[in-house]
């Protein structure tokens, strides 16, 4: 089976020899332009290999910088892709329909429509970096029950994917915006941790400074598993969180229950058992089952909530329809059935390039009201 990183690689390549040809080749460009443009797109190409942590040590301080630049360069060929391939069409058709008496290839007016795509790309792209930089916003959701005795303001936060090179003053900000809506009650819900412990450590304290009520509460996300489960687990308790691994807790009419991430604990031999999670829970509680990746138990979906992260809402335009494809579930509020419901975040960060595309990051606010007083804010 093929590696991630070649996988990766074959699709990158793709996208920027499809440029190549599209760009050069179809304008007729000499070999001394062609040639260096070819080696230029073929690096692009081969992001995941050219981002790895080995480029540290020899590039030092400008490392960080280096790993941006160059996701900065492929997610801006993979959108002057889109806008090529777009654009090609409503040309060709306008073409056939007699619109336009000239094809995007004729090369009197490709200059000036190449321009126009790479400029529009890069504003684009630009945006997108923005969006993967900025401090998430926050996103309110309200649920009603008439188990709810008492009304609560739960945080939900998912994939920080706090890693060596991740700008700790966002990390701060984050915890600065939880803390000013003033919740009863955090949830982790996973890949908070996404490096080695001892790399990472001053900017995981931070989140030592996270304020709840009735407590913050962490189930592991498949990249703990990475980037060493056991020392995750670890550094959350260090820092006073409670940890929901097929364990529960009960807050008086409100039952918290997590799991450790169902897809990736299984490869390692972990299981995970929401049964085991929920089992000291009572009927008359309003029952939450934090588990990282989406879960959806069908006739078992023995709670009245799942929180979920893990797919990031898709992180950037057009990976949305391959994360739905494989997960089901997006992002947003589902009904999933038993009288269940799956809330599913798209994350305060990212994995791998600082970026988002009509996938804003977020930080969820979940007021929990109790049914009789529905519409109610605490």
């Amino acid at each position: 089976m093929l590696s991630w990183s070649v996988m990766a690689s074959m699709v990158g390549c793709t996208i920027t020899m499809y440029l190549f040809v599209r760009y050069a080749v179809m304008l007729g460009l000499s070999w001394w332009i062609s040639v260096p443009l070819f080696i230029f797109l073929i690096l692009i190409g081969c992001t995941q290999p050219l981002t790895t942590y080995a480029f540290e040590e020899p590039l030092g301080k400008f490392y960080p910088f280096y790993r941006y630049s160059i996701y900065f360069l492929f997610i801006g060929c993979l959108i002057l892709m889109l806008l090529t391939l777009t654009a090609d069409a409503l040309w060709f058709v306008g073409y056939k329909l007699k619109w336009l008496n000239v094809m995007p290839t004729d090369k009197t007016v490709c200059i000036k429509f190449h321009f126009g795509l790479i400029l529009t790309a890069l504003v684009i792209t630009s945006y997108a970096l923005y969006c993967g930089m900025k401090v998430p916003d926050v996103k309110e959701i309200t649920l009603a029950s008439d188990k709810i005795k008492n009304n609560r303001k739960i945080v939900l936060l998912s994939d920080i994917h706090i890693h060596r090179v991740i700008d700790s003053d966002k990390v701060q900000k984050i915890v600065e915006r939880v803390n000013a809506l003033e919740p009863d009650v955090i949830i982790l819900a996973g890949d908070i941790v996404d490096d080695n412990m001892r790399r990472i450590k001053p900017t995981v304290e931070l989140l030592k400074e996270l304020k709840a009520k009735e407590g913050v509460y962490f189930a592991s996300g498949n990249h703990e598993f990475y980037a060493g489960y056991r020392e995750s687990l670890i550094a959350m308790q260090r820092l006073g969180f409670k940890t929901l691994e097929n364990a529960g807790q009960s807050l008086g009419d409100l039952f918290i229950a997590g799991i450790p991430d169902y897809r990736t604990s299984q490869r390692v031999g972990l299981l995970c058992k929401p049964e085991v999670a929920l089992h000291n829970a009572k009927d008359e509680q309003f029952k939450i089952l934090v588990s990282h990746t989406p879960i959806n138990l069908g006739k078992d979906n023995h709670f009245d909530l799942a929180v979920s992260g893990h797919t990031h809402g898709g992180q950037i335009f057009p990976f949305h329809i391959l994360v739905q494809w494989s997960h089901k579930y997006l992002a947003g509020l589902y009904d999933i059935g038993n009288k269940a419901k799956l809330y599913v975040s798209r994350g305060a960060g990212q994995w791998g390039p600082q970026m988002r595309f009509l996938a804003p990051s977020e930080i969820t606010l979940i007021h929990l009201v109790s049914q009789q007083n529905k519409g109610e804010k605490k």
